[in-house]
């Protein structure tokens, strides 16, 4: 029997996941998140994705730049 830092591990670690026996990986219980798999398209609509830019208008207000020489 797994301890249960080894099932979170497991859990969390495909790596490790796949070095335990088919016994060891039969015998895990199934991760409590469950499986998540989502599209490209669903994770362009969540927190962090990439966001559409509003169109800004153009500002009317002009920048006067002074230069001075000296002779």
């Amino acid at each position: 029997m797994l301890s249960m830092t080894s099932i979170v591990r497991a859990w969390k670690d495909d790596e490790y996941r796949q070095s335990l026996s088919e016994a060891a990986r039969a015998a895990l219980p199934q991760n409590p998140a469950g499986m998540v798999e989502l599209t490209d398209g669903e994770l362009a609509e969540v927190a962090g994705g990439k966001k559409k830019r509003k169109k800004r208008k153009k500002s009317r207000s002009r920048s006067r730049s002074r230069s001075r020489s000296r002779s």
